[in-house]
């Protein structure tokens, strides 16, 4: 992964590549931001550009033997990390590499459900066990191959249990020289406090718009730039977000949130089982794009209701959407609406039967909405 294959972020790749030119290269940096950002390609990205033998200005050269390495994810120099399914047969990341290394070549913006999906391990929790910390201490015990630096890349570090994270603090604490470590998480919260204190803190922030859009232009040309523009307003800087909706046609989403919106208002019990038979069948990752899909459209709305239009950024059938149900919105329902779809996320993520799940959310929306101005 080269900086020019990461989507946007200008002023943060000419940063990265500017400390490294001054050798201003920190033992130990926390890759930060949402999912669909871009913080793991732009890990990669660095990482590319520290290995490589022929530095240019504003990217690693793409040619010598570290680039070409780097190029399919085996330079050995590189040392990757990252959450399994851990078992008594499973404890440690050395038998994964290989499919990791497949599923980032084949989507950079990798998060931990397509990780999962990727291992056929549908529903099993994916952590990081006292095994992989050792097994980080091993691998770094070992001599640069190419004689330069060694890069640790820990992948969702704050999936890493209390054991596993002590052992990495040891180690951030005393490290080997000339050794890189990146971790990348997308929740630092979850990280040990003297973890973060090691590390410098590299922000990488969700795609602005036309960022996204030009990405999404590049990837689907059969798209119009306004119909780009507005999946990438929807998706609020999340890539994967950005391309499920351009893969499934953005207007289905909106569709099934709009009418599953109308039937709760009006109490339609039927209508609402019915929608809770089609939430059922879609997949998970479908069921969390409608909840994020929802809270968009419901901040949207909220704008609205402040009277702040400024703010609002939907186009064409979702602005109509958010003019009209604006006006059912007061203090006493719209954190309420928001904290539902929230909550119903989680429990998605948690695995809750997904049917039970979304008429409970319908019964406790029809309540809601009818607390609204009509």
């Amino acid at each position: 992964m080269q900086f020019a294959q990461v989507i946007g972020h200008a002023t943060l790749k000419a940063k990265l590549i500017g400390n490294i030119r001054e050798g201003r290269i920190a033992h130990a940096q926390l890759f930060m931001g949402p999912r669909g950002g871009g913080n793991l390609p732009m890990a990669l990205a660095y990482a590319r550009y520290l290995l490589c033998a022929g530095r240019e200005e504003e990217d690693s050269c793409g040619i010598c033997p570290s680039c070409l390495q780097m190029a399919k994810l085996e330079h050995p120099d590189l040392h990757l990390m990252f959450p399994i399914f851990l078992s008594e047969k499973a404890k440690v990341c050395e038998p994964f590499v290989a499919h990791w290394r497949q599923a980032v070549l084949s989507g950079p913006y990798l998060d931990i459900d397509q990780w999962r999906e990727h291992l056929e391990s549908e529903n099993k929790q994916l952590r990081m066990g006292v095994d992989i910390a050792q097994e980080i201490q091993r691998k770094l015990s070992l001599r640069s191959y190419m004689g330069g630096f060694k890069v640790m890349l820990i992948w969702l570090p704050e999936l890493m249990d209390s054991a596993a994270s002590n052992k990495l603090l040891k180690v951030l604490e005393e490290p080997e020289p000339n050794t890189v470590f990146l971790l990348v998480p997308t929740d630092a919260e979850q990280l040990l406090s003297t973890i973060l204190s090691r590390a410098q803190l590299v922000r990488v922030p969700a795609l602005r718009p036309g960022e996204l859009a030009e990405a999404l232009r590049d990837r689907f040309p059969e798209l119009g730039q306004e119909e780009t523009m507005a999946i990438a307003l929807r998706s609020e800087g999340d890539y994967l977000d950005a391309v499920e909706m351009a893969n499934k046609g953005e207007e289905e989403l909106f569709v099934f949130f709009r009418d599953w919106l109308r039937s709760c208002y009006t109490r339609e019990v039927d209508s609402v089982m019915e929608f809770a038979e089609g939430f059922q069948k879609m997949g998970r990752e479908k069921q969390k794009s409608l909840m994020r899909y929802g809270l968009y459209l419901i901040r949207q709305c909220t704008l609205q209701w402040q009277q702040v239009p400024e703010l609002v950024r939907v186009l064409g059938q979702e602005q109509e959407f958010v003019m009209n149900f604006s006006k059912l919105l007061d203090h006493a329902n719209a954190e309420g609406i928001r904290n539902e779809l929230e909550t119903a996320h989680l429990h998605v993520e948690r695995n809750a039967n997904p049917k039970i799940l979304f008429i409970d959310l319908s019964y406790r929306l029809m309540g809601l909405l009818r607390m609204g101005r009509a």
